[in-house]
């Protein structure tokens, strides 16, 4: 029996760590379908995020993780440096992924029960396309290029062609990516980025196996779907398929998977049938949706408040390797706070945190009305086994929940942050420079 899944985003859940469970739908015995693979593949996270807005925590924490950077399941990206290769410029994928690599965006996605992370790549300065799935029922949406981090929304969105359009809230710098003019042959090499289960840029190469497929899920059929044996995983999905030349011939999307049996011994992946969106049909919605002044409201979690209370205006200066990895764990422990998701803020914490935070419902109460604004990473340190992130953060809130009455509060903050394995998680909050002075004294 086959089953089908969407290959996209890998998603943070809240309660057990996977490094990839798929979604998948049960198909009749008889029936061969393929797996979209929606990269749902169910990251939990057992702990919460960073205290800061109306009263940041300032307990002593302890860490025992090693603070390693995410293994990755695949070789890692890694562009020729121009000065120790002399004038000798790098030829074929390598020189490809050396020109490119700076447009493609990692997509972190805060979802009301969950978090999600994808692959996109820049058209223009401020638009990004990736798949529908990676978006789809977001609450906030931050996308990193390098160690520029921006907030963004959805422009656009056609879950039956599993494609969107995001717009960044301000204009970042990278590749712009070109789509082909006609579609690749069949046996035509062609290469992914992205970043799959949560691992720093990737590049895998193949070859087109099939052109026009079709694939049904549930009860849609997506169409014009090109076949790749390049190495597709939980994490890819919204990432550029690209020829040689370094132009998009299709968007990733899912990937096929057979189960054999009841058991999980008998699933398995099948090799060689990864799927993307020709980019004929990218370049029709793109057209469509770029010219939009409207971005489409993200959903509420049930807290009713503006539409634009998740953008947080993301800041980094220190050129740590692990700056921007670190940043994107306090960006979605904000983005949840902003949106009312305070059980996957929570849920960034250590356990040890959360427990001096005495618990979620004892934590959630001493942030009253506050969102976060901005947030500028200053430096990052060594502390240890873990790292130290020092931040300038501003929140706004209710007069009645500020500190000293402050409707808008500037904090200096050092966040001791430790890598569990798969996230960097906030260990300690501590103030070493006095509590939080109204913005603009």
């Amino acid at each position: 029996m086959v089953w089908e899944g969407w290959s996209g985003n890998l998603v943070l859940g809240r309660t057990a760590m996977k490094a990839h469970a798929h979604r998948m739908f049960a198909l009749p015995a008889a029936a061969a379908m393929t797996t979209l693979l929606a990269l749902s593949g169910c990251v939990s996270l057992p702990g919460a995020a960073p205290t800061a807005p109306a009263a940041p925590a300032t307990p002593t924490a302890t860490s025992a993780a090693p603070a390693t950077p995410p293994p990755t399941s695949q070789a890692a990206v890694t562009a020729p440096d121009p000065v120790a290769t002399g004038s000798r410029q790098p030829g074929g994928w390598a020189g490809t992924v050396a020109s490119v690599r700076s447009g493609v965006a990692k997509i972190n996605v805060t979802l009301c029960d969950a978090g999600g992370v994808g692959t996109g790549f820049l058209i223009e300065n401020d638009l990004i396309v990736t798949a529908a799935h990676v978006v789809k029922d977001q609450a906030a949406i931050s996308i990193s290029l390098g160690t520029e981090i921006s907030s963004a929304q959805v422009l656009g969105i056609d879950e039956a062609a599993d494609l969107a359009l995001l717009r960044t809230a301000r204009p970042v710098s990278g590749h712009i990516f070109d789509f082909v003019s006609a579609p690749p042959a069949l046996g035509e090499d062609v290469a992914a980025l992205g970043f799959p289960l949560d691992a720093d840029l990737t590049f895998t190469a193949g070859r087109v196996s099939g052109l026009n497929r079709e694939q049904t899920i549930g009860t849609r059929t997506v169409s014009n779907l090109i076949q790749t044996d390049a190495a597709i995983n939980p994490g890819n999905s919204g990432g550029p398929l690209l020829t040689m030349d370094g132009k998009v011939a299709g968007v990733v999307s899912s990937k096929r998977a057979w189960v054999f049996g009841a058991g999980s011994e008998g699933n398995y992946s099948a090799e060689g049938t990864a799927f993307a969106v020709d980019a004929r049909k990218a370049v029709l919605a793109v057209e469509s949706w770029k010219n939009r002044t409207t971005s489409l409201s993200p959903t509420s979690c049930g807290l009713p408040a503006p539409a634009d209370t998740s953008a947080i205006d993301v800041t980094v200066n220190s050129d740590h390797p692990q700056a921007a990895n670190i940043t994107q764990s306090l960006v979605f422990h904000g983005q949840s706070i902003n949106r009312g998701a305070y059980d996957l803020a929570f849920a960034i914490l250590t356990p040890e945190m959360q427990d001096r935070m005495g618990g979620l419902e004892t934590w959630r109460e001493g942030l009253g009305s506050s969102f976060w604004r901005t947030l500028e990473v200053e430096d990052v340190s060594a502390a240890g086994p873990d790292l130290t992130a020092s931040v300038r953060l501003r929140t706004v809130q209710d007069a009645q929940h500020g500190p000293d009455g402050q409707s808008c509060s500037e904090w200096k903050l050092d966040y001791l942050m430790t890598w569990d394995g798969s996230i960097w998680r906030i260990a300690d909050s501590l103030t070493p420079q006095g509590p939080p002075v109204p913005c603009g004294a």
